[in-house]
């Protein structure tokens, strides 16, 4: 299968797999539009080991059928080995509180993931999403890394996968080197 120029290779953080189903909730309805979305643009998802075991561990039925159809569509990257660009190492040696230290280690593999890859991530995580920028400098993030939030816009969450994914068109955790 020839995928189309404007795939792009995306991390899906496990909020998203979580919250996606065929439910009429908003956020539910607003992740599974998502990862409809991705899926029809050929777009493919980046997991690492790590990351498919908290997925496999926390997706709900629809993320695992989707997970599933993305795999025999071979729209899966697996990530092996893991990423490490050091940036957790950066994280141990920042000034901050323990409590925003202890929320960039936790998902540090998604910026990880996405710099290994296309440097892009859909994730409904802001509060990390705002650390990492604050931080950015310090952290020595080699490139921007488009940031997109599947539910506060869904509209344009949708429209940005549609037209191919560009970094340019998103929220950006920026470069700090």
């Amino acid at each position: 299968m020839k995928l189309p120029a404007t795939s792009r290779r995306i991390v899906v953080d496990t909020n998203v797999a979580r919250s996606a189903s065929t439910s009429q909730h908003p956020i539910s309805d607003a992740c599974r539009q998502a990862l409809e979305t991705l899926q029809d643009e050929q777009h493919r998802i980046v997991l690492s080991a790590t990351q498919l075991r908290e997925w496999q561990k926390h997706q709900s039925g629809f993320s695992k059928n989707w997970l599933v159809q993305m795999f025999s569509r071979k729209l899966c990257i697996p990530l092996n080995p893991e990423p490490d660009s050091g940036l957790a190492d950066s994280v141990y040696s920042l000034d901050c509180t323990d409590k925003a230290r202890a929320e960039m280690l936790k998902d540090i593999h998604l910026l990880e993931n996405a710099l290994a890859t296309d440097d892009m991530v859909l994730s409904q995580e802001t509060n990390v999403l705002n650390l990492f920028t604050f931080y950015a400098s310090a952290l020595r993030i080699p490139r921007q890394v488009a940031w997109v939030h599947p539910v506060t816009h869904v509209p344009a969450c949708i429209e940005w996968l549609q037209d191919g994914a560009e970094i340019s068109k998103a929220t950006c955790v920026p470069a700090g080197a």
